[in-house]
């Protein structure tokens, strides 16, 4: 495990579940060549790429388009 308890509940209680769901998806066997600083990195990068998809289809679904947008 990437984060302790202790961590996990300050991510929660400042609204980070983006970020902590980030950290929980990465492996440690991955990762534990990696620095500390590519491992936030990686995390932060992943929490943002999910943090603007839900964005994008928010305002896809505010804008209440006569055809929704196809996916590729």
């Amino acid at each position: 495990m990437i984060i302790d308890t202790e961590t996990k509940r300050k991510l929660r209680e400042m609204n980070a579940s983006d970020l902590l769901d980030a950290f929980e998806r990465l492996d440690e066997r991955t990762t534990a060549p990696m620095s500390h600083t590519e491992v936030v990195r990686l995390a932060v990068d992943n929490a943002h790429s999910g943090h603007m998809d839900a964005k994008i289809q928010r305002l896809v679904k505010r804008a209440g388009l006569r055809y929704p947008p196809r996916r590729t």
